[in-house]
């Protein structure tokens, strides 16, 4: 790896940090003051709010929903969806914690997009966050920090910003098809978790197809950015494996500890969720593999290409050593050299340094050296 390879990478790093500690301080900061901050990149100018409120039969949508005390009290045979695009405005969480008495660290967790993927059961609601994974322009991870609280007859989501991971979902409760408008809260989350399962599995295709071209490129002709590419990748791997692990933890820990918020009937749809982890992350794993083996192959190939070219420098360098040595010897212009003398030196000289060049050449094409 070349300076400037290192320097680039090392700066990519160090850029890292800088916004790790950043964040860290922030939080930090915000403990201490015993109150809750917005920490992460804010993406949205304003929180926007969607409401909808649907039963088998029926199907009531607010786009822009602001009256939020209308939710202390909720009809038991209806299901209530309420999602929220943007999550910087602490205070407007903290008046929705109020109506369905949310606990402090709920909502601390809801606006820190640093946190690790979990899941928390409360007396009467339960917390999951988890992050989504979509491949962008320039093959570029776009990672999204999405949470959600699932309660008795409602689910409440908190995306960063306007998405299209669920308005297929939507597209199912606005035309009830499936089975989704007969079902409670708890299967329009695993709805929604399928969703962002389906996403980190377009990624993981994107990667593998990357991968494909890079493998290509590493056995065809590797050169300083196809380490970089490999280097890159490998961190794509790495975050995506991060999260797909506590995503799974979560998973069993539902399974294990028999939420009651999740009906008994539903958790099948849960085990096919932690099953689905467990392919990803697999997945992952051999991704990782294989970028290993390329980076393998990579210093492998650029070793074979140094041997070649040290290989032709050497025989090149070997053919004119000998023709060096005559002419250094005749180069010593000492009056007692009979052949300095003789008419036809000249030329008896550069013939037999021909005839040595030809049969150098000859046997180490022979040996196939050359």
């Amino acid at each position: 790896m070349t300076e400037a390879e290192k320097i680039i990478k090392k700066s990519i790093r160090t850029i890292s940090r800088i916004n790790e500690k950043l964040y860290s301080n922030i939080k930090s900061a915000s403990k201490k003051r015993a109150d809750i901050t917005f920490i992460g990149e804010k993406k949205l100018e304003k929180v926007q709010a969607q409401l909808f409120e649907f039963d088998d039969k029926q199907l009531n949508e607010i786009l822009d929903f602001k009256e939020f005390g209308k939710l202390k009290r909720l009809n038991k045979n209806k299901v209530y969806w309420l999602n929220f695009h943007g999550i910087h405005e602490v205070k407007l969480f903290e008046e929705l914690a109020g109506v369905f008495d949310f606990d402090k660290i709920t909502i601390r967790h809801i606006v820190d997009t640093t946190q690790r993927p979990k899941v928390e059961e409360y007396k009467h609601y339960l917390f999951f966050t988890i992050k989504s994974m979509l491949e962008r322009i320039e093959n570029e991870i776009e990672i999204e920090q999405l949470s959600f609280i699932l309660g008795n007859g409602y689910l409440i989501s908190f995306q960063e910003k306007i998405g299209d991971h669920f308005e297929h979902i939507r597209h199912r409760v606005r035309e009830s098809l499936g089975i989704v408008r007969n079902k409670k809260s708890d299967f329009l989350l695993y709805l929604l978790l399928d969703a962002i399962l389906d996403n980190y599995f377009e990624t993981i295709d994107g990667l593998n197809e990357d991968v494909s071209e890079i493998e290509r490129e590493t056995i065809k002709d590797p050169s300083q950015q196809t380490l970089l590419k490999i280097e890159s990748k490998k961190k794509d791997v790495g975050i995506i494996r991060k999260s797909l692990i506590p995503m799974r933890e979560a998973m069993t820990n539902i399974l294990n500890d028999k939420v009651h918020f999740i009906e008994d009937v539903n958790m099948k749809y849960f085990r096919d969720l932690k099953n689905s982890c467990s392919n990803a992350i697999e997945e992952i794993d051999s991704l990782s593999q294989s970028l290993e083996g390329l980076t393998n192959i990579y210093f492998s190939a650029l070793s074979q290409k140094m041997n070649e070219i040290m290989k032709v420098l050497t025989l090149v360098a070997t053919i004119f050593i000998p023709l060096t040595f005559i002419v250094g010897i005749y180069g010593m212009n000492f009056d007692n050299m009979p052949e300095l003398h003789s008419k036809n030196g000249y030329f008896y000289v550069l013939g037999i340094m021909g005839v040595l060049l030809i049969g150098m050449v000859f046997y180490f094409r022979k040996r196939k050296w050359l």
